[in-house]
């Protein structure tokens, strides 16, 4: 790990992961509570309904990281912090299978959630601020993802009932090629 400093309850910690940043509220006794997004799609989550939020050891978080920092960024702007106690209800009560949205409802939107009370997420602010046109073009990708998605799904059948058409075909060879067998003995 890389911060000289002892997290306290309710600090919120940012993962460094290169292209953007993992958040999670820590929470006590070495464990911090975190949406982990997407379980299935890989580099195309974006959103998904196969998530959760999760509370983990800090260490075994930090280890996929490259570093981490305590950043209780909306303190300096009078954000109300919600108390360790509320803090660790909050997390508690929301544990467990989750919904996950890059832009409306991602893990730094839940740590924000659980520090502050409110549903923010700076990295997505400061995109749609960059990128002209982010939200359409998001909408944009949603949409070939979903489709994408169903048509996996659907090749998932595909195969299964090619398989199970295969599996018919050898089975009926077998009946005819003993049927013969049995009639060239005679």
């Amino acid at each position: 790990m890389s911060n000289p400093y002892k997290p306290t309850i309710g600090d919120l910690i940012e993962f460094n992961a290169g292209i953007y940043y993992h958040w999670a509220v820590y929470i006590d006794k070495d464990r911090l509570a975190h949406l982990v997004g997407c379980k299935d799609n890989g580099p195309l989550c974006v959103a998904c309904e196969n998530s959760e939020i999760r509370h983990d050891c800090f260490r075994e978080v930090a280890k996929r990281y490259t570093s981490w920092r305590i950043n209780n960024l909306l303190d300096k702007y009078g954000y109300e912090i919600r108390t360790a106690d509320g803090i660790i209800e909050f997390t508690d009560k929301t544990k467990g299978p989750a919904t996950y949205d890059i832009v409306e409802g991602n893990c730094e939107h839940y740590a924000m959630l659980c520090r502050y009370g409110v549903k923010i997420s700076l990295q997505i602010e400061n995109l749609k601020a960059k990128v002209p046109g982010f939200l359409r073009k998001y909408e944009q990708f949603k949409k070939i993802r979903n489709l994408y998605l169903k048509i996996k799904k659907k090749m998932k059948y595909v195969v299964i009932f090619v398989i199970f058409t295969c599996v018919v075909i050898v089975v009926l060879k077998w009946i005819r090629f003993c049927k013969k067998r049995k009639q060239i003995k005679k």
